[in-house]
C-alpha cells in the first residue's frame, strides 16, 4: 500500500507538471507576443535615451566649435562672423543661441551694420525666454547704439524699462537716458533725470558723481 501511494504521488506530480506545462504553453502562445513586444519596447526606449544623450553631447560640442570659430573670425571678418553667429543663434542648443545672438550684434557693429545690430539687440531685449541679465545687457547696449544712430525715441524705449526695474544695470540705464534726453534737446528732462540720480542714496558713488558733474557743466545745480 505504501509503495502504491508513492507511485500514485509520482503519477499525480507528473500529471500536474504536464498540466502546468500545457497551461504555460497555452499562455505563451496567447500572450508571448506581448511580452516580446514589451521587452523590445523597453530596449528601444533605453537605447533611444542613450542615443539622445549622445546626440545632445555631440550637438553641444558642435555648437561650441561653431561659437569658437566665429569668435576667431570676428577679429578679421566681422561680417562673416556675424553670419556664423546668426546661424548658431537660429539653430543652436542650450545657452548658445542667446550668447551667439549677442555676439552677432557686436560683430555687426564692428562690420558697420548698426541697423542689423540694433535689430538683434531689440529682439534680445524683448525675448522673455532668455535670462533677464542678458536681456538687460541687450537693452543697454541697444539703447546706447540707438542713441549713437540718432534714434532717440528707440533708445529711450529700450532704456526706460531697464531704468525703472531693479536689475544691476538700472543706474547705468538712468545715466544713459539722461544722455539720450540731452541728445534729443530735452534739457529739462535730462536735468530732472540727473538730479534724481544724484540724490538717490542707492546709486553707486561713481554714477552720482558723474551726474553731479554734468549738472555743473549744464549750470543746473541750483535749478
Amino acid at each position: 500500500m505504501k509503495a502504491a501511494s508513492v507511485s500514485d504521488d509520482l503519477i499525480f506530480r507528473e500529471v500536474d507538471e504536464d498540466v502546468r506545462r500545457d497551461q504555460i504553453e497555452q499562455y505563451w502562445k496567447r500572450y508571448g507576443t506581448y511580452f516580446i513586444a514589451g521587452a523590445v519596447l523597453i530596449v528601444a526606449i533605453t537605447a533611444a535615451g542613450v542615443l539622445w544623450r549622445n546626440y545632445q553631447t555631440e550637438q553641444r560640442e558642435a555648437d561650441g566649435a561653431r561659437f569658437e570659430h566665429a569668435s576667431q573670425m570676428a577679429a578679421t571678418d566681422p561680417a562673416g562672423a556675424a553670419e556664423v553667429f546668426a546661424s548658431l543663434a537660429a539653430d543652436g542648443n542650450g545657452g548658445y543661441p542667446a550668447l551667439a545672438a549677442m555676439r552677432e550684434a557686436e560683430a555687426r557693429v564692428a562690420a558697420k551694420d548698426q541697423s542689423g545690430a540694433l535689430d538683434v539687440y531689440q529682439r534680445l531685449a524683448a525675448d522673455s525666454g532668455i535670462e533677464q541679465g542678458l536681456r538687460d545687457i541687450a537693452a543697454l547696449k541697444g539703447g546706447l547704439l540707438a542713441e549713437d544712430m540718432g534714434q532717440h525715441d528707440v533708445a529711450e524705449n529700450l532704456l526706460t524699462p531697464l531704468a525703472n526695474g531693479n536689475g544691476a544695470l538700472k543706474f547705468a540705464a538712468r545715466e544713459a537716458i539722461a544722455g539720450v534726453q540731452l541728445g534729443a534737446g530735452k534739457r529739462d528732462a535730462a536735468i530732472a533725470t540727473l538730479k534724481s540720480l544724484s540724490a538717490d542714496a542707492l546709486a553707486p558713488a561713481g554714477a552720482k558723481a558723474r551726474a553731479g558733474e554734468i549738472l555743473r557743466v549744464l549750470g543746473a545745480e541750483q535749478e
